[in-house]
């Protein structure tokens, strides 16, 4: 209940952003947010664990992470105008979660790590804060057609820039612990796990991003692009690889 009724304020919230960016649009994703904070409470009591085991889990605290960091991120800018671009990434995966199975299932052994959780709550996070640079990116290429509609480009690139550097180590240290975790419970540090060997990707292209951001052609619209590639990346990460996965029938050790 606490879940679906963030997702319906969630929904309201992204409207008033498009229409009319004001007050009521931020107290809405506000109230989201809490009610969101709340279901997963919820979860965590009734499951006796960190609701991070499933993708339905994962999914919503994902979108939780997301709507912190553009709430933190908007709460210091003052600024509302590129608030559906920057709220964008959190709502798909607010999205996905309703479509994703519910059911709270016991742990399996080899997910009752300590490793588990810091591995899943630092991908989360750094999805959600990398999901907010992609949605800025886009932002900034709207702002080419729209100019008067959406913030000065200057702060869009700066906020898109604080965002990459924020949670490219969150990023990091996911795959970090997730390789601790997978030789605790499998004997080995690294499988090329097709959700691995993904995740691998979109980790270098974050790193090249890094790399190539001082560069003055390649900033602007150009980082923009690529940052919005990257939360494709991301996205097809987190949906697409284990979508594939059962089509193909390829073995994984991850679930989502």
């Amino acid at each position: 209940m606490l879940v679906t009724a963030a997702a319906v304020l969630m929904g309201l919230a992204l409207l008033c952003y498009v229409i009319y960016p004001s007050r009521v649009a931020t107290g809405l994703a506000g109230v989201a947010w809490a009610g969101l904070g709340a279901g997963l409470v919820e979860r965590a009591v009734v499951s006796g664990h960190w609701p991070l085991s499933n993708r339905y889990e994962f999914a919503l605290t994902c979108a939780w992470c997301g709507l912190s960091v553009y709430l933190l991120l908007e709460a210091e800018w003052r600024e509302r105008r590129a608030g559906v671009f920057g709220l964008l990434a959190a709502g798909v995966m607010l999205g996905y979660a309703l479509t994703s199975p519910e059911a709270v299932t016991p742990l399996l052994p080899a997910l009752r790590s300590p490793w588990l959780a810091l591995h899943a709550l630092a991908a989360a996070i750094g999805y959600a804060v990398l999901g907010v640079a992609g949605g800025l990116g886009l932002a900034r290429l709207a702002q080419l057609r729209w100019p008067q509609r959406l913030p000065a480009a200057g702060d869009l690139e700066r906020t898109m820039q604080r965002c990459l550097t924020l949670g490219f180590p969150w990023l990091t240290f996911s795959i970090l612990a997730g390789a601790i975790w997978a030789h605790a419970a499998w004997g080995r540090l690294w499988g090329w796990d097709p959700k691995e060997t993904w995740a691998l990707i979109v980790w270098l292209w974050y790193l090249m991003l890094l790399h190539v951001r001082p560069l003055p052609s390649w900033r602007g619209p150009r980082m923009a692009a690529l940052l919005v590639i990257g939360l494709v990346g991301l996205m097809f990460t987190f949906v697409g690889v284990p979508w594939l996965v059962q089509q193909v029938r390829v073995e994984s050790l991850h679930g989502f």
